[in-house]
């Protein structure tokens, strides 16, 4: 976890995402109100343009109907309407722009005016129906009024997408600011939590993950680091049995019988030392059941295969059948058959009562001596034991595991350990 301390302190984010949402929502609101500012300005032109060119046509129309029934050219009734017999009589920069563009309607005059021109069929002539509308352009006029206005209603639309920029930035970006500062200020030997409750959606679940993907690594990362210091620790006394054993064979000393028992014994002890540190260090250890601990108890002593040798033992077991404790079976499984092995190989009689009351699940059985005070210590044993002393020891382990309380009692000869499920 140091390393990834390392990493979090020297990164260093540049760009806030709460401030590139903003600017992304503030700009797209100002091209947006620009744009729909500058279509509704063409907009007014094109409708006055269009309005105009209605009236020129509706007056050509008249003209022309009346020529075809009194065949008199008539005068346009419209004040600012004339009639010309042809482009000559018209600006001369008139004549070159309806050469360039023979489609051409409007045109703009050198006083700043504009005049719109369409042609009149009379008989067997054509003629032209000029209007200059110069004084009746009203969107010339009244834009430079309304460009305040306009201004105006682009700054109060730009403060509601400031407003509402900094509104999705406390509801989007706030929680995703929360789950990195957690993250940075995170100590390795701490899981991860979040001060704020975050809602069930997207990023509640974001953050559900993250915290439970962090600690599944710092959880593993620490059985790691557990595993590698008990390897060290536990195996210490039963590999250094071994070692002093295989010297003596390698000087060709002959090897009696407690020699060879303490070979057995350290061998097993190993056995089972490297079971319950392998099962604590794995993944699987982490995953809970619900448990029938009568079920799971009769289960390891019927299977037990050194239970099953002893001639005259007497088992009183007082569990009631819908108890249940929550914990992985394999572990649990582990501890009850060190329980009944510290029965089997140190019990002065293997006379066994297994009771629960309420939370507290009892082992008793009777002993010749008093066993020594901190049993389940490591290499902690009694003096006639020949054993290593690691079986109550790797009990304390899984009980550490699920915060179970172990404790050990002696009196009138009977040896009674508790387990106090929490």
């Amino acid at each position: 976890m140091v390393l990834g301390s390392d990493c979090r302190c020297n990164m260093v984010i540049k760009e806030s995402i709460e401030s590139r949402i903003r600017w992304l929502i503030i700009s797209f609101t100002v091209v947006v109100s620009v744009f729909f500012i500058g279509l509704l300005v063409v907009y007014a032109w094109v409708i006055e343009d269009n309005i105009f060119n209605r009236i020129v046509s509706e007056e050509a129309r008249y003209i022309e109907q009346q020529f075809d029934e009194t065949g008199e050219r008539v005068t346009p009734r419209i004040p600012f309407m004339s009639l010309h017999r042809d482009w000559k009589e018209l600006p001369e920069h008139v004549q070159v722009l309806r050469q360039q563009s023979p489609e051409r309607i409007e045109f703009p005059l050198n006083d700043g005016g504009t005049i719109h021109i369409r042609e009149v069929q009379l008989g067997n002539t054509s003629q032209l129906l000029s209007a200059n509308v110069s004084s009746y352009e009203i969107s010339k006029v009244y834009l430079p009024k309304l460009i305040p206005w306009i201004l105006f209603v682009l700054i109060v639309v730009v403060l509601c997408a400031y407003v509402l920029a900094r509104y999705l930035g406390r509801i989007v970006v706030s929680p995703l600011q929360q789950i990195t500062t957690a993250v940075i200020r995170n100590e390795d030997s701490k899981p991860l939590t979040f001060e704020h409750t975050f809602t069930e959606n997207e990023i509640g679940y974001l953050a559900q993950t993250i915290s439970s993907s962090f600690n599944r690594l710092h959880g593993a990362l620490q059985r790691e680091s557990d595993f590698s210091r008990d390897i060290s620790h536990e195996l210490r006394t039963p590999v250094a049995i071994v070692k002093m054993v295989t010297g003596r064979i390698r000087a060709n000393e002959p090897l009696n019988a407690d020699a060879i028992n303490k070979v057995k014994s350290a061998v097993k002890e190993i056995e089972d030392t490297v079971g319950v540190l392998l099962a604590l260090s794995r993944e699987e250890s982490v995953q809970k059941e619900p448990l029938s601990l009568l079920q799971e108890v009769e289960h390891c002593i019927i299977n037990h295969f050194g239970l099953s040798r002893v001639e005259g033992a007497q088992l009183d077991i007082d569990i009631p059948s819908s108890y249940r404790v929550v914990c992985n079976k394999n572990l649990l499984h582990m501890m009850l058959n060190n329980l009944i092995n510290n029965v089997v190989n140190h019990a002065s009689v293997v006379v066994l009562n297994i009771t629960l009351t309420g939370h507290r699940f009892t082992f008793s059985n009777p002993v010749d001596a008093t066993p020594p005070d901190d049993v389940l210590s490591p290499n902690v044993k009694a003096s006639h034991s020949g054993g290593l002393g690691q079986g109550l020891h790797l009990v304390k382990r899984i009980c550490e595991r699920y915060g179970w309380k172990v404790t050990v009692t002696t009196a009138d000869t009977e040896f009674v350990l508790s387990v106090t499920f929490s």
